[in-house]
């Protein structure tokens, strides 16, 4: 069996609230969790595009979240994880 590189754990955990598949308050009280715990992991084996998860999903997606609506909230990390795929299949890093 082999194990999942930290950017799939990353990308898994916010494809999950995107898909409906955990709640805005999960997302909410573990998105930080998860990107302290994993954040010298994804360094490690990703390099710069850590800097971009971490831009799109945490300074423009969740750190401007609060106080949204849920429709609100979910179009932006949804914007942002877009942006970030976008910039990861680009050659910009």
């Amino acid at each position: 069996m082999s194990k999942k590189s930290t950017l799939k754990i990353m990308m898994d955990f916010v494809q999950n609230y995107l898909d409906g598949k955990s709640s805005r308050l999960d997302f909410d009280l573990d998105f930080n969790h998860y990107l302290n715990d994993n954040y010298a992991n994804l360094e490690w084996e990703v390099g710069d595009l850590a800097d971009c998860f971490a831009f799109y999903l945490a300074e423009e997606g969740y750190d401007k979240s609060h106080g949204l609506s849920d429709a609100a909230h979910m179009k932006l990390i949804k914007e942002q994880y877009e942006e970030f795929l976008d910039a990861m299949q680009s050659d910009i890093l």
